[in-house]
């Protein structure tokens, strides 16, 4: 598989300016495609951006992944950051990639070019957990539901996995594998709490920290820390959920 044979005869292709063996294509307004060879040059790096594309920072990005063409090839992971990533005038702190079967750009109309190519993107290191805790469907939902790598405005979608049961609303997860979520159904699910003794929100951030919290008429809410044996400590809302906040970043 040689993919610059492909890459070089897509419609509108053009080389990248200042990268060799990189390329640049738009098959319609807004929609941006980037890509460089990988430093063994048998892989491809793509980066997309919607409505977004910015081409000093898609440089810089591609420049990133050739580099550390080897730490981000060969680490097995379907969706890792492993590699540190600052740009002038963006926030963003790693440079993430997403193995094939993770990402689909190729899938339907160059199967032997999705074989080979890695989507690659910045991101925010709370962003990503530890590469096992993704199965092949939890990575393809953080890649196309939260990170939206295709947005290269975006801002941190903290990895957040959840379980929760309440007795009241009769909501829950089923499982022991939990759901990944956004942030407001973490916070929504521990308001919810309030008047439902028996209940329970448990969530786990980017690090791996497992936390539980309760509600009960005596002391309100609480909260421990699984992973370090801590707690239950008391809280009032206010203050849960600062926590809360501190905790997925």
């Amino acid at each position: 598989m040689d993919p610059v044979a492909v890459v070089s005869k897509f419609p509108g292709v053009e080389a990248f300016d200042g990268i060799p063996d990189a390329w640049h294509w738009s098959p319609v307004s807004g929609l941006d495609f980037a890509a460089a060879l990988s430093a063994d040059g048998r892989h491809l790096f793509q980066v997309n951006a919607r409505d977004t594309y910015d081409q000093a920072l898609v440089a810089a990005i591609l420049r990133t992944a050739r580099e550390n063409s080897s730490l981000l090839l060969e680490n097995g992971a379907l969706l890792s950051a492993p590699q540190d990533f600052h740009h002038p005038g963006r926030d963003f702190e790693v440079i993430a990639a997403a193995r094939p079967g993770v990402h689909r750009y190729h899938e339907v109309q160059q199967p032997e070019l999705q074989q080979v190519t890695w989507a690659v993107f910045p991101g925010y290191t709370c962003e990503f957990a530890d590469p096992g805790r993704y199965s092949l469907e939890d990575a393809r939902e953080s890649f196309i539901r939260f990170l939206t790598p295709a947005d290269l405005n975006r801002e941190p979608v903290p990895f957040l996995r959840l379980w929760y049961d309440n007795t009241v609303t009769k909501g829950g997860t089923d499982g022991p594998d939990g759901i990944l979520a956004a942030e407001k159904t973490l916070y929504r699910e521990i308001k919810l709490l309030e008047g439902a003794p028996g209940s329970f929100v448990r969530f786990e951030n980017f690090r791996g920290s497992i936390f539980r919290i309760e509600w009960n008429p005596e002391r309100a809410w609480t909260l421990a820390e699984e992973t370090q044996n801590s707690g239950p400590e008391p809280f009032e809302i206010s203050g849960l959920l600062s926590f809360v906040e501190r905790s997925l970043r």
